[in-house]
């Protein structure tokens, strides 16, 4: 991973990780041997790994099949400056390897925790947890590195 040029701007990777558990989404980046692929994911961020939820067909199950190398950015707390001709924010870039979740204990409690996070009102959120089927893949990213960043 490419060192932070900016030493004051660098945040420890706990305020990195707690940034990316706090965020709506985050980028999720991919690569093939020809071109790079980006795409928001709504994950959740549980016991150190990022979990999201995906269709198991497409171009993102299949290049995390050919390559489960993954680079996830989030940004947050993001404030144009326009005096300054700059912008504040927060941000995390972690990378990992993805793989697909089949332990079905495992795969319940992040659906729950996914639901948790972004439907924390709906009272049926755990049934669809529950009850979500082979139309929907899990994912866990284990994370190897991470780095913070804030521009104030």
């Amino acid at each position: 991973m490419p060192e932070m040029l900016n030493k004051k701007k660098e945040r420890p990777a706990e305020w990195a990780l707690a940034l990316l558990g706090r965020c709506e989404y985050a980028c999720l980046g991919l690569a093939d041997e020809a071109q790079p692929y980006c795409v928001p994911v709504s994950h959740v961020l549980v016991d150190g790994c990022v979990y999201f939820h995906s269709n198991p067909r497409g171009c993102k199950a299949e290049l995390l099949a050919q390559n489960p190398r993954v680079c996830l950015t989030a940004v947050a707390d993001v404030h144009a400056i326009p005096m300054r001709f700059t912008t504040e924010y927060s941000s995390a870039i972690a990378f990992g390897t993805a793989r697909l979740v089949h332990d079905p204990a495992e795969r319940r409690r992040a659906l729950s925790a996914i639901c948790e996070k972004y439907a924390a009102s709906n009272p049926h959120r755990e049934a669809c947890a529950a009850n979500a089927g082979p139309e929907t893949a899990v994912y866990c990213v284990e994370i190897e590195s991470i780095t913070g960043k804030r521009s104030e």
